[in-house]
């Protein structure tokens, strides 16, 4: 149940060995892999509204191995990141040259001093990510940090704010090892833009490539699932529509919230649906949009990654500058008014990613496949990322298809 990237790539592990049907409520695959197509002056654009940004390196190595076995060509591109406070108007480009040209504010003294300090606040994270600790907070790393409570309050925090769309506090609340998970493991030296991947097409094109390389199973789009019931060993799965299918095995690939209504009516689940229902999620609301208003106010400042702080919240931006054309992408949840010219609008369901996500995390595993039901999603392997949804259906893989060449390709040497 699922047809995100959890449930693909599930599906596509298993279809080498086994009859699978994929049920996926809404009328596309791909979950937060959602690439919509809007016409600029004309001309069409395919533009990611969900998940876009993974990296060539190991942060993103099982979903690279993934891209590389259905043939999925990317373009890799330099990731700069700008972040305005929105009351002054004052941005901080980082690096403060791109295309050859200067953003001059940046390299004000205290705009230097800024981007020192946050040089050796990138630093110090790739020793505290390796220890893989998920019971510190963001607030306990800050605090123990000894960071200078303007460079906090001013920068860093706005800064990271952006990137999940959450209250300040909620925010502080996460885990540290997951919030600067990106840029500690991004990160590069000196102050060069970290290098990024895109699919060109959009990841779309990813998707499609994996639904059509299954063979032995069968997709079916609109078919919410209802109930799960058990008897004589056998799953009963009854969808929206009023049909019921017989199964073996049940693979789970839904979010939390969901998996946990499913598990219900299913005896000796009990600590199974304990552990799915401590999960708490958050929703985000994007734009696809043609609105210059949401980025930085100076050009040269503009970078892709452009986080815009009022004060109580930070949303990000996206641009991409090599298409040359006036086509943003904007975290909305928080503004009051939507921006002009939208071309499209989407809502996706997160994770609020604090200690107590991870213990829950830990607990399920132990759980997995009790009885035959198997849960997979990026809740259930590391840090909240594509490349854990993936890694989760590697874990299915592991016990229902443990010899086939596509669980192999995807290993590779690990």
């Amino acid at each position: 149940m699922g047809g995100g990237a959890a449930g693909l790539a599930t599906a596509w592990l298993l279809d080498e060995e086994h009859d699978v049907t994929l049920f996926e409520r809404d009328h596309r695959l791909g979950g937060h892999a959602d690439t919509r197509t809007i016409d600029v002056d004309g001309r069409r654009v395919e533009v990611d509204a969900g998940f876009q940004f993974f990296s060539p390196g190991p942060a993103y190595a099982t979903f690279n191995r993934l891209l590389d076995a259905l043939g999925v060509t990317r373009e890799t591109y330099a990731a700069t990141l700008t972040l305005t406070d929105t009351r002054s108007s004052r941005s901080l480009a980082m690096p403060p040259m791109r295309g050859g040209r200067l953003a001059w504010p940046s390299l004000a003294p205290d705009a230097i001093g800024t981007l020192v300090r946050f040089r050796s606040f990138l630093d110090a994270l790739p020793a505290f990510l390796d220890q893989h600790d998920t019971t510190v907070t963001v607030a306990e790393y800050l605090e123990r940090a000894r960071l200078p409570k303007s460079f906090i309050d001013g920068f860093l925090v706005p800064l990271l704010l952006a990137f999940w769309c959450v209250e300040r506090d909620e925010f502080l609340d996460f885990a540290a090892v997951n919030a600067f998970h990106y840029l500690g493991v991004n990160a590069t030296s000196g102050m060069r833009a970290p290098v990024q991947s895109e699919i060109p097409g959009g990841l779309r094109v990813y998707v499609d490539a994996l639904a059509a390389s299954l063979e032995r199973t069968t997709v079916r789009t609109d078919a919410a699932v209802t109930r799960i019931t058990r008897a004589d060993g056998a799953y009963r799965v009854e969808a929206h529509d009023g049909t019921a299918h017989e199964f073996d095995r049940v693979v789970l690939a839904c979010n939390p919230r969901l998996a946990a209504e499913l598990v219900a009516e299913l005896p000796g689940l009990e600590r199974t649906r304990t552990q799915l229902e401590r999960f708490r999620t958050f929703e985000t609301r994007i734009a696809i949009h043609g609105d210059a208003r949401f980025m930085p106010p100076h050009e040269a400042s503009w970078s892709v990654v452009n986080a815009r702080w009022d004060g109580t919240h930070s949303s990000l931006t996206v641009w991409n500058p090599r298409r040359g054309l006036p086509v943003f992408k904007s975290w909305v949840t928080h503004d009051g008014r939507l921006p002009d010219d939208v071309h499209a609008l989407a809502t996706y369901e997160h994770g609020m990613i604090t200690p107590d996500y991870f213990d829950a995390q830990a607990r399920l595993k132990g759980l997995n496949g009790a009885d035959g039901l198997w849960l997979a999603g990026l809740y259930m392997h590391d840090v909240d990322s594509h490349e854990s949804a993936v890694r989760s259906a590697v874990t299915v893989a592991h016990a229902l298809a443990p010899g086939t060449p596509r669980l192999q390709a995807l290993l590779g040497s690990t």
